[in-house]
């Protein structure tokens, strides 16, 4: 069971609006956006580079006696990647898909940058307390293959 402290909050449309703000910010660097993972093969090299924002947990934290417990909503971007496949010379390449996977990450990065100058946070516009992303991002810049790919993980504080 829920906690009844949180069954008006819209959960949806705070994951919508997060998915639109990335469209607004960094969709001019996809070929594909979504909020339904797709992952290749059946996303197709034609689609790529993309971005999906999946949520795929929630947290309670309690507080101290009388204060409302913190709902904190978890969340992954999941983005894919061309690697290129080039044949140049061991320690001679200049074709990475490492390069791209960092030049997005620069962008979902400045994406998130402070809107409440006050507290130093990502509100979402004044929607959330905080939205941010935090702990291990798992990447996979081509290792085995012309696929690169990684997982982010992005973090919601309801308010």
């Amino acid at each position: 069971m829920g906690n009844p402290q949180y069954a008006a909050v819209d959960r949806e449309a705070i994951w919508a609006a997060l998915f639109a703000w990335f469209q607004g910010q960094v969709g001019s660097l996809f070929v594909s956006m979504g909020r339904r993972h797709i992952a290749p093969p059946d996303l197709v090299t034609a689609a790529q580079p993309a971005f999906f924002l999946i949520g795929v947990k929630e947290s309670h934290k309690p507080r101290p006696r009388g204060l409302p417990t913190q709902l904190i909503l978890h969340g992954f971007i999941i983005l894919y990647a061309p690697a290129p496949v080039a044949d140049e010379q061991i320690g001679a390449e200049t074709v990475l898909a490492a390069t791209t996977l960092n030049t997005l990450f620069n962008a979902i990065d400045a994406a998130l940058t402070p809107d409440d100058p006050i507290q130093g946070v990502f509100t979402l516009g004044g929607l959330v307390s905080h939205c941010w992303i935090e702990g291990d991002t798992d990447l996979d810049p081509g290792i085995f293959g012309s696929q690169a790919a990684a997982i982010l993980p992005v973090h919601i504080l309801v308010p």
